[in-house]
């Protein structure tokens, strides 16, 4: 799952930054809809991400207080991208953003992106505003 400005899938946020990290490096749009591919066939098993990922492709990325619980944030690796998720209730995975890092650690301004990211998620689920949008086969340009 992913955030949208609205029901058209064509507003989807982490679909635009795949298209702009592939726009501005083939290899990076190339690594991120690899590592995109494979989560997809990794959960649609059901099973839990570690049984098909090692420590250095999957492990917590941030940790961060909020609404008197810890949210604790993923990354999966492949190549210089990373493809941050959050573990949401009902085994949903939020697809929170898809960063090109030559380097491990975030920077201050990627981790306040990263939490309030995630703030808006968690926020939208507590009011039900969660809804799933099936794009049309050939409808996402």
């Amino acid at each position: 799952m992913a955030r949208c400005a609205s029901d058209n899938p064509n507003t989807c946020h982490l679909l635009k930054q795949i298209y702009t990290l592939g726009k501005s490096n083939r290899a990076d749009g190339k690594a991120v809809l690899s590592a995109l591919n494979k989560l997809i066939q990794v959960a649609q098993t059901g099973q839990p991400l570690e049984n098909f990922y090692d420590k250095k492709q999957s492990h917590q990325l941030h940790a961060f207080e909020y609404e008197n619980a810890k949210r604790v944030v993923w990354r999966l690796r492949q190549g210089d991208v990373r493809l941050v998720f959050y573990y949401a209730e009902g085994k949903m995975i939020f697809l929170a953003d898809a960063l090109a890092k030559r380097q491990d650690k975030l920077t201050s301004g990627e981790k306040i992106k990263l939490e309030n990211e995630i703030k808006t998620y968690i926020d939208a689920e507590q009011a039900n505003e969660i809804c799933v949008i099936q794009p049309e086969v050939g409808h996402v340009k």
